[in-house]
């Protein structure tokens, strides 16, 4: 009977489990984000970030070379806008942890992840300076959360 109808078509490879992504590929994109962060706030962000994805993959992913403040202008800046600011980049950043697989090569990924984790840790060494290490931690703990 076989013969007569065809063999059966094998599934396509690889399967379509992990089109949009894996999630050893997420958790790696986590840790490298957070890796630049003092540990309460790093476990924080892979902790909430680990849930299942906000965004679609359609959104806009950074460049590599997009302009930020310098790190020297944030210590100047008031605590509302360096919160604003924080944000912002933990917007931009969930968007590159959750991007899909075919969007954004293993490398850019990889090296856009890094630069936004070492951008976190000076927008939280700015904080710090300005409002004290323990209030720093709370606001970012708080922005973490508003941005799930």
């Amino acid at each position: 009977m076989a013969l007569l109808t065809g063999f059966s078509k094998p599934p396509s490879y690889p399967s379509g489990r992990y089109t949009r992504t894996n999630p050893l590929r997420r958790e790696f994109g986590l840790r490298l984000l957070a890796e630049p962060l003092p540990e309460p706030l790093r476990t924080n962000l892979v902790r909430a970030w680990r849930r299942p994805p906000r965004f679609d993959g359609n959104e806009a992913i950074q460049s590599l070379h997009r302009q930020r403040p310098e790190q020297a202008r944030l210590f100047g800046m008031p605590p509302r806008a360096l919160s604003l600011l924080t944000l912002t980049e933990l917007e931009v950043a969930r968007r590159v942890v959750e991007a899909p697989l075919v969007s954004i090569s293993r490398e850019t990924r990889n090296k856009l992840l890094a630069a936004q984790g070492v951008y976190f840790q000076y927008l939280y060494v700015a904080l710090a300076r300005q409002v004290g290490e323990a209030a720093a931690l709370s606001e970012f703990e708080r922005l973490l959360l508003a941005a799930r």
